[in-house]
């Protein structure tokens, strides 16, 4: 009750922060140091009347190793306290033994000085609890305590036993012998039952029959040995401490040597044992008995400790083992080992799942012993690097001898570790992990199947869309060229204004194409990027130029509003930026009926900020997401009242996205929007590429008579260009094809009239614009010489890259636009200036175009009287190339589509057919004529080539 109450009130003195006196725990802890001075005092007189020879020294001296035993395992509050008390008990032992009082306390403080290096050397090198069962712990023990300690308080008692008249060095090694053989006896025995004690062990049933039985006799030899005189018989005490060392460890050992120390120590102060058979004095007996407990210690905790530590090794090594099993037997991966000589040495259990087959097929066995035939070159070469040390680690998959049960080929994925010695370095064996990843090869095989179809797929909507683009623009080509030429002769105003409704319709569709095949190309991940230096400022008094007529026409004012900080030149794609400048200036005049719009471009932090505000009708909040989207607008009637596709801004949105930036929009309905464009701000310090609109690129005149050679396998195509190049006073030769094309350059040049520019078509029979091009360079015919311009239907910029590549200067796509002609020979050709008086008028500093009316040009019917001509005669021309395809295409299916060159001839009669078709009002023969193509130039069998056929020749 008293150390309960002691502990309370120091914890509540704790918590209110004070130290207040305590007297019951005081008296407690007093108590308890007394009994403890009182038991270490006898102890200490008991060792001295005991075994004491003829000298001062006792035989075996256990109070010390007693004390140091109860210090390391429990821990005293005050131990200097606890020391003084033992040091009290033992100076009263002393006086009782007849010592002086000053040699009483001296030795006593001696013994007291011996407790304390032995706590402290042991705490320090060997920890707080060392443990006697662990050979380390117990030869760190018996060094420091048994040995360091005894020798420092025996060189301490010296002056003590000096002053008594002893001689010195006999007492001081007596001293180190008694002290340090009650040491190395008593604290380690004492400290493996107190272990003991505190954890302890069940017995099992053979160590209750067992430890009894082994007691017992051993205690009956060691009596049998030491009652009597007679033999020498102590080489039997030995094996009576191996028995116990083995059998029972290291507690069963500690027992036996406190057992044999007692009997032994008791029976020979009584004059009997083995001992006595010497004819020596009391104090070499006496030396000889210690010799002899000594011995026991050494042959028993020692031995004890080295067999605990092994069985220990031994319980985690099946442990472990056991665990590694319990892992390999039930692991998905089968895991084998390979020695170095290939042979594997082990399987588990899972190899049986893994590969196939039962686990002793491989024990033994080389991997290459059963391999599949495909299989033969892989794994021989993975396993002679493993072998020979040129890899440590291997990654492989492959396929097993035995495919699954359903006949399946079945594949493994094997991980493979060369393990070398953590010493030597040299290879030791390999090890292999397996598994099966015959569904994940099965699946990679189908996604790359799916890959390789979606690629096919891509390249297929490509190679359409470019078909496509080519189908359309060719007829389309005719169409608006024609129309051009008609609103540029004199005709009636009604006939001019249905030529011009015919126009406004097709440049609709045109600019419909355009978008379609530009979301198009942008899904396709199609779009190439072509950074360059571009001046901002040009490029958006460019693009509010083109809207200016259409802005006045709505009594709108176009501002420009460019910030003083805006980098003259930044670095990006103009082509692009242009296009979306334009698209949404564009959404802005449309939806706008009158006021102001403004386009502002200014810097944010590392970001250049286009933004476009107009007073239009608004977007409702919650569709601003949906008008990004391809094909949708703000409602379903904005469409109805104001057209459009819908395409504009999310073709914006995602170039603005391919160019590292963002497009926004705000708006309130009824109000106005605002689009703002964002895009990396990097400044160039490049020439910026200058962007010419045919408004302000017209401030030349062509010079009449430059020779320019047209190669064009399309003959209303031929007829079209021409009567557009005779417009411009130009001297005209044509080529039907490549070939034709190459031989006309090189004859001219020859003749010393070369030509002066060359527009050449792409697709054209046996040699196509790509080919003649670049053998025309190839023959030494440069850049500088004769400048070539495509012309062709694709308007895609690949097709543009592909022609500058092939050596041409230029790219005019179909349909074909006068002005844009018109500017391409101004380009390229001899021209004059235009006098400042009929120039086109610039934009004023306001951003505003000013448009200034002009008269139109009188024009004689005699200067349009042959185009006019040739229009009419195009309806003659057309129904013989009618007759012609209709014609081939009836022996064709007479011939039963049999011959490849007949087969490559009738798709170019029916390409032509397809293209021309629509012009004439028959666009179902077109479609039929165009699907007819596709199956000829496609791997179709002939039943559907004829019915092809047959379906065209239905239409017409």
């Amino acid at each position: 009750m008293a150390i309960g109450l002691g502990i309370g009130v120091e914890t509540q003195s704790k918590l209110m922060g004070t130290t207040a006196f305590q007297p019951a725990k005081l008296a407690a802890s007093f108590t308890r140091y007394l009994i403890a001075a009182i038991l270490f005092g006898v102890i200490a007189f008991a060792a001295i009347e005991l075994t004491r020879g003829n000298g001062r020294i006792a035989m075996v001296w256990i109070p010390n190793a007693i004390a140091v035993a109860i210090l390391l395992r429990w821990k005293v509050r005050h131990e200097a306290v606890f020391l003084l008390m033992m040091w009290a008990g033992n100076v009263s032992a002393n006086l009782l033994a007849g010592d002086a009082p000053e040699i009483a306390a001296a030795l006593a403080f001696c013994n007291a000085i011996e407790i304390s290096v032995a706590l402290a050397l042991t705490r320090r090198f060997t920890g707080r609890h060392p443990d006697m069962r662990r050979i380390d712990d117990l030869m760190q023990f018996v060094f420091f305590a048994g040995i360091c300690a005894p020798a420092v308080a025996a060189t301490l008692a010296m002056l003590v036993l000096d002053m008594a008249g002893i001689p010195l060095a006999p007492a001081w090694l007596k001293w180190l012998v008694t002290d340090g053989l009650g040491m190395i006896l008593i604290a380690p025995s004492l400290l493996i039952f107190i272990d003991a004690a505190r954890a302890p062990r069940r017995l099992t049933k053979l160590e209750l029959v067992e430890w009894p039985v082994i007691f017992a006799c051993s205690s009956a030899v060691t009596i049998v040995v030491f009652s009597q005189t007679q033999f020498p018989l102590l080489f039997l005490i030995p094996l009576v401490v191996l028995v116990h060392a083995f059998r029972m460890g290291s507690l069963g050992t500690a027992l036996a040597i406190l057992k044999i120390g007692f009997i032994a120590t008791f029976l020979t102060w009584m004059e009997s044992g083995p001992i006595h058979l010497s004819d020596h004095s009391q104090d070499a007996q006496l030396m000889v008995l210690q010799a002899f407990l000594a011995t026991a210690f050494i042959i028993g905790l020692p031995i004890a400790a080295i067999l605990n530590k092994q069985r220990s090794m031994i319980d985690n090594l099946e442990d472990r083992e056991a665990r590694l099993s319990l892992l390999a037997d039930n692991m998905s991966d089968a895991v084998m080992r390979y020695n170095m000589q290939g042979e594997c040495t082990f399987a588990s259990a899972s190899v049986a799942d893994v590969l196939g087959r039962p686990v002793h097929e491989f024990l033994g066995r080389r991997p290459t012993d059963n391999i599949h035939p495909d299989e033969m070159e892989t794994i021989p070469a993975i396993q002679m690097r493993l072998l020979k040390g040129e890899s440590d680690k291997e990654r492989f998959t492959y396929r097993r001898l035995l495919d699954d049960a359903e006949g399946r080929p079945a594949f493994i994925e094997a991980d493979c570790v060369l393990v070398r010695d953590a010493v030597s370095n040299e290879a030791q064996t390999i090890i292999v992990s397996c598994r099966d990843v015959s569904d994940r090869i099965r699946l990679e095989k189908k996604l790359v199947r799916a890959r390789r179809h979606a690629e096919n797929a891509a390249s297929a909507k490509s190679q359409f869309l470019a078909n496509m683009s080519h189908e359309i623009r060719t007829p389309m080509n005719g169409v608006l060229g024609f129309v051009e030429l008609l609103l540029q002769a004199d005709l009636p105003e009604e006939q001019r204004r249905h030529a011009k409704l015919i126009q406004d319709s097709g440049n609709s569709m045109m600019s419909l194409l355009n978008d379609i095949l530009d979301i198009s190309k942008i899904e396709a991940g199609q779009v190439k990027l072509h950074p360059e230096p571009v001046e901002v400022r040009d490029c958006i008094m460019s693009c509010l130029s083109l809207y200016a007529a259409n802005a006045v026409q709505k009594n709108i004012t176009l501002q420009a509003i460019v910030a003083d900080d805006l980098p003259a030149q930044i670095t990006t794609d103009g082509l692009r930026l242009r296009q979306i400048i334009l698209n949404l200036l564009g959404n802005a005049v449309k939806f706008a009926n009158e006021g102001d719009i403004y386009v502002e471009a200014k810097c944010d932090r590392d970001d250049l900020v286009v933004a476009v505000t107009d007073n239009g009708i608004g977007i409702e909040k919650q569709r601003l997401d949906a008008i990004f989207r391809p094909f949708e607008q703000g409602d379903t009637s904005t469409s109805r009242k104001y057209g459009g596709t819908g395409l504009g801004l999310p073709i914006s949105r995602n170039l603005a996205e391919l160019l590292g930036g963002s497009l926004s929009a705000t708006s309130t309905l009824g109000q106005g929007s605002k689009f703002e464009l964002r895009i990396p701000l990097k400044i160039s310090d490049g020439h910026a590429s200058v962007v010419q609109e045919p408004e302000l690129a017209a401030t030349t005149e062509l010079l009449a008579g430059s020779r320019i050679l047209l190669a064009e396998d399309h003959d209303i195509n031929q007829i079209l260009v021409m009567a557009m190049l005779e417009r411009c006073d130009q001297d005209v030769e044509l080529a039907e094809d490549g070939q034709k094309a190459v031989t006309a350059v090189m004859t001219a040049k020859a003749q010393g009239r070369p030509f002066h520019l060359v527009l050449m078509d792409i697709q054209m029979p046996e040699c196509d614009g790509y080919t003649a091009t670049k053998t025309i360079r190839e023959l030494g015919i440069s850049a500088d010489d004769l400048p070539i311009v495509a012309l062709t239907a694709n308007a895609f910029a690949d097709d543009r890259e592909a022609a500058i590549q092939s050596g041409m200067q230029g790219h005019l796509s179909k349909p074909l636009k006068f002005e844009l002609l018109e500017n391409t020979l101004r380009q390229w050709l001899p021209t004059k200036p235009i006098p400042p008086e009929i120039a086109p008028q610039p934009m004023t500093q306001s951003g505003i175009l000013e448009p200034q009316p002009v008269e139109p040009e009188p024009v004689e019917p005699e200067a349009v009287g042959p185009e006019v001509g040739k229009v009419t005669s195009m309806e003659k021309l057309w129904q013989a190339r009618r007759s012609e395809a209709l014609a081939a295409v009836s022996q064709a299916i007479r011939s039963g589509m049999n011959g490849d060159a007949s087969l490559e001839e009738l798709a170019r009669t029916v390409h032509k057919l397809a293209g021309t078709a629509g012009m004439f009002g028959e666009e179902e023969l077109g479609i039929k004529a165009s699907a007819l193509e596709r199956g000829l130039k496609a791997d179709l069998p002939n039943t559907e080539r004829l019915r092809l056929a047959e379906a065209l020749l239905n239409a017409a």
